[in-house]
């Protein structure tokens, strides 16, 4: 199924690529992120164009590309290649992927294919969940573990936002583990926060994985594990911002889960790939 981002035409030039990859398979409670990249896809032509903070329309200046919404191998394994083969894809036709899960477990696939092109490529992680147990309900690669399998491959994370996390994932923190700024620790002093993250970014190649669950559930409410105390938009926007000075290679969105009648979290989805497109657009002039 072919629907694109903003309903507009695939930009002949494009310099970024909408691959949706609708697979969940190890959700644990609130199912239905597979739903989430048609549903984005469905309300962004609702989004405005033009981006009133940059003066940018960023279909015009750096153009989308839609891959089709393809359904997904049930198997994580077969799934996990069917990425890498997207990932590819993309990259050869140099857009910028942007991933639209799904449930977190993709981030997997891309990251571990862009690190093929990208030897020293840092992952800057927003989430509520710190994704670090050594397995989860019997599994050893899923949702709730694929950043702990990233570290494991020597991939420099920063988890940002955190507010949820296992007694085993807090003791394994203080042996070894990704950075974390804790979401109580980014709300009492939010420059300091951005001061870390941009340490980190340095100029290194980024991927930016966004669970939308990273955001507060009152803007936010349509994800299957809602947790007080998240980012607000205004601390979003500062971070992308950021991030889109730095040495941006890849990004994905996951985490979705559309509420029926209630658009608006892959209505927000949508707003946040239109902002970061424009402060990309802004940052590359």
């Amino acid at each position: 199924m072919k629907i694109t981002f903003l309903g507009l035409p695939d930009h002949p030039k494009a310099r970024v690529a909408l691959i949706p990859v609708p697979f969940e398979q190890t959700t644990t409670w609130l199912k239905g992120t597979s739903q989430a990249p048609l549903e984005i896809l469905k309300v962004s032509p609702n989004l405005e164009f033009f981006d009133e903070e940059t003066g940018i329309c960023p279909h015009k200046e750096l153009g989308f590309h839609t891959y089709p919404v393809e359904e997904y191998p049930l198997d994580l394994k077969k799934a996990l290649s069917k990425i890498e083969r997207k990932t590819k894809s993309a990259l050869e036709s140099q857009f910028l992927p942007i991933f639209l899960g799904g449930e977190h477990t993709i981030s997997f696939g891309s990251v571990m294919t862009l690190k093929q092109y990208y030897p020293g490529l840092r992952v800057l992680h927003l989430d509520a969940h710190l994704d670090f147990r050594r397995e989860y309900l019997g599994s050893k690669l899923n949702h709730a573990t694929v950043m702990r399998h990233l570290h494991e491959q020597g991939i420099s994370i920063l988890s940002v936002g955190i507010r949820a996390l296992s007694e085993e994932e807090y003791l394994d923190l203080q042996v070894d583990g990704p950075r974390v700024i804790f979401a109580k620790d980014l709300h009492e002093n939010f420059g300091a926060a951005l001061d870390q993250i941009k340490t980190f970014l340095g100029d290194c190649p980024i991927y930016l994985s966004l669970d939308m669950d990273a955001l507060d559930p009152s803007i936010a409410p349509g994800v299957g594990t809602p947790e007080p105390g998240g980012l607000n938009w205004q601390q979003l926007l500062e971070i992308l911002k950021l991030i889109s000075k730095g040495t941006i290679v890849g990004m994905d969105i996951v985490e979705t889960r559309p509420l029926p009648g209630y658009p608006f979290t892959e209505f927000l989805a949508g707003k946040i790939i239109l902002k970061f497109t424009s402060y990309l657009a802004k940052s590359s002039k």
